[in-house]
């Protein structure tokens, strides 16, 4: 490293005992430089240790600022370095602009008559400073900032003092940066958060106000098909169906802007689940094997959405299958809870897509199969619904083109029966 100096730097004839000591100090600082995740936290206590370590009556950090092109106070200690935090030097006519511009360190022994001295800063606090020596802080083998030490409380500064502050210099900087990135990714996260909370209100302002007239559809379409006949009977029922899809759709609105939030056990009312599988079985999959226990295996929760999560699972199975293919729905009781399946020969799932398939908007079949429709989040809708219900879902499968099978669990209601084994 090359010397800018008014007077050399000697090698010191210190004591033994005292050079561990300052190289004990010096290791403590690179194992406590890394616990800093705050910047403003850590520039003070590298500002605090290179007074100690270097026994001075003042340290202070200067980072460059890429926006005003002048090196700025960051951490000063001393009886005025408060004052200076904020205080901006210029690269030209600064002993610390010196330092920076020639990236290497500089030792003005007598600064009081320095050219290079801004007195300015010294004006402004009252601090005289007699004796400097400054190095860069490097990122890269780029200065990013000096790093400096005034007025020694011996004779002068020497040789090993520049070697000690060059070494906490360069901690300093790796440890700068790492914290900068800590902070930036810190933001970046709470940005995202803030982010995905607005996307949630928007779902449940939306949910809410696409509710009624949906609501208000279903019950005029259900009086029209009540009411005509004829050929506008089958147009009647075409509204109706479409008014229980568009409140499908409400429905998985609505859980998708909770699964962040509530996923404790959802109360209700007593629901017959043997009657959910049953119906939704006989809709979405007219050709499906449904077995059940006797008993209306009785669970507590909201009746729409597990309908919602069985007519997703149901219809995932259809989805996945070649047109008439198998599809079993099957339920037993056991250990107070009400296991269901629901089993197809379609195209499988490999060991990797078992768990991502409920991830939202994921979709694994090949490219050139995507002949079904949807938003993308069923199977994540419906095991979300599991969770709030108390409840569990996940998938097995012996691998692609070998079907596949979704176990759910939910437990009975209190009121309900249990069983110990399967129908």
């Amino acid at each position: 490293m090359v010397l800018t100096e008014t007077r050399p730097l000697g090698r010191p004839a210190e004591a033994p005992e005292v050079t561990l000591t300052r190289l004990r100090r010096l290791l403590d600082v690179s194992v406590a430089l890394n616990a800093f995740g705050d910047t403003r936290r850590l520039l003070d206590y590298i500002a605090r240790t290179t007074t100690e370590v270097l026994a001075c009556e003042a340290a202070s950090i200067l980072l460059f600022d890429e926006v005003t092109g002048a090196l700025r106070f960051e951490a000063a200690t001393g009886d005025a370095g408060a004052s200076l935090v904020g205080s901006e030097v210029p690269l030209v006519g600064s002993l610390a602009g010196t330092t920076f511009r020639d990236n290497r360190i500089l030792h003005a022994a007598d600064a009081e008559v320095d050219a290079r001295r801004h007195r300015e800063s010294d004006e402004r606090t009252g601090f005289v400073t007699r004796s400097l020596v400054g190095v860069p802080m490097r990122i890269d083998g780029q200065p990013v900032g000096v790093l400096q030490a005034l007025n020694p409380t011996r004779d002068a500064f020497d040789r090993a003092d520049a070697e000690a502050l060059l070494i906490i210099a360069a901690q300093a900087a790796v440890a700068i940066r790492n914290a900068r990135h800590e902070e930036a990714l810190r933001r970046a996260n709470d940005r995202l958060a803030e982010l995905d909370r607005l996307k949630t209100n928007f779902l449940s302002i939306a949910s809410h106000e696409l509710r009624t007239p949906i609501t208000a559809v279903q019950g005029f379409g259900q009086i029209l098909a009540e009411e005509v006949r004829g050929d506008l009977h089958t147009f009647a029922d075409a509204v109706v169906s479409a008014g229980a899809r568009m409140m499908d759709v409400v429905e998985t609105i609505d859980v998708m802007a909770e699964a962040r939030g509530d996923l404790g056990i959802h109360p209700g009312s007593l629901i017959s689940l043997a009657a959910i599988l049953s119906d939704v079985a006989g809709e979405e999959a007219p050709h499906a094997e449904v077995t059940l226990p006797p008993g209306p295996l009785l669970v507590e929760g909201d009746a729409r959405r597990l309908r919602l999560a069985v007519r997703n699972l149901v219809r995932n199975a259809m989805q996945f299958s070649d047109p008439g293919g198998p599809v079993r729905v099957q339920a037993r009781v056991l250990h107070g809870e009400v296991l269901f399946d629901i089993e197809d020969e379609g195209r499988g799932l490999s060991t990797g897509d078992l768990e991502r398939i409920f991830e939202a908007y994921v979709q694994v079949s090949d490219p050139d199969h995507r002949d079904h429709e949807g938003l993308g989040v069923g199977l994540t809708v419906a095991r979300a619904i599991l969770i709030q219900h108390g409840g569990r879902l996940w998938a097995e499968s012996d691998g692609p083109g070998r079907g596949a099978t979704f176990h759910a669990r939910l437990p009975l209601a209190s009121a309900a029966p249990g069983g110990d084994g399967a129908p």
